[in-house]
């Protein structure tokens, strides 16, 4: 046990935040985790490629895509 609790316990609790921040993104929400960062949802456009093996061009799909912004005191550590 460590701050009393089991690490079993402490592994069901941190499954469940991430599974909330996972479903909050899905719906295309902003995460705050106040001290720690910002989860969001941004849509990436579509660009230009080159296939490596061809050397062709390629236009590369623009997706849904997740990004971290840390906070100022996750940034001064």
């Amino acid at each position: 046990m460590h701050g009393g609790m089991s690490y079993a316990d402490a592994v069901k609790i941190v499954d469940l935040i991430l599974e909330i921040i996972k479903k909050r993104l899905v719906r295309g929400e902003k995460v705050v985790i106040s001290g720690f960062g910002c989860f969001r949802t941004v849509r990436r456009k579509d660009r230009k490629g080159v296939n490596p093996r061809t050397g062709e061009p390629i236009v590369i799909r623009g997706r849904r895509a997740i990004t971290f912004k840390p906070s100022k005191y996750l940034k001064s550590l």
